[in-house]
């Protein structure tokens, strides 16, 4: 498998991820890929499953899949947040990311929508102090 990310990467998308996580009670993960021949959404729906994102005990996890060479990406909510927020947040959050994307900034682009999905977390899931546990690991899962 290639080397999708470099360390630099790794490490801005891994503290956007702290930085929503920190006021809030959801988790967030990252999900890139370097191609995807099928729809970016289905791809999502297989990576929130096998990362076992939906084991939250909210259903308030994230996904940000992003495949590099296809140029496709999605996000994908649990159905605790998505029952708060709707398809048009998505849709909005997808669409907020567009440019950077489009200029080539996919790092920017996952920072910036990670931060606005966290804004969500945090306002109908917020963090639960001391007794707050990250459930899933901030590590960025990779597939070539």
């Amino acid at each position: 498998m290639k080397n999708l990310l470099s360390p630099e990467q790794q490490k801005a998308l891994q503290a956007a991820i702290h930085a929503a996580e920190s006021t809030c009670s959801g988790e967030i993960r990252v999900h890139i890929a370097s191609t995807c021949t099928r729809d970016a959404l289905v791809e999502a729906r297989y990576w929130f499953q096998k990362l076992g994102m939906h084991k939250t005990q909210l259903r308030n996890g994230i996904l940000f899949y992003l495949a590099i060479d296809s140029h496709q990406y999605a996000i994908l909510g649990d159905q605790g947040i998505h029952e708060k927020v709707g398809q048009a947040y998505w849709e909005g959050i997808r669409d907020a990311m567009q440019a950077q994307l489009k200029d080539g900034d996919w790092v920017g682009a996952l920072c910036s929508g990670i931060a606005q999905a966290g804004e969500a977390l945090a306002m109908y899931f917020p963090n639960a102090g001391a007794a707050d546990v990250n459930e899933l690991s901030d590590e960025i899962s990779t597939s070539a």
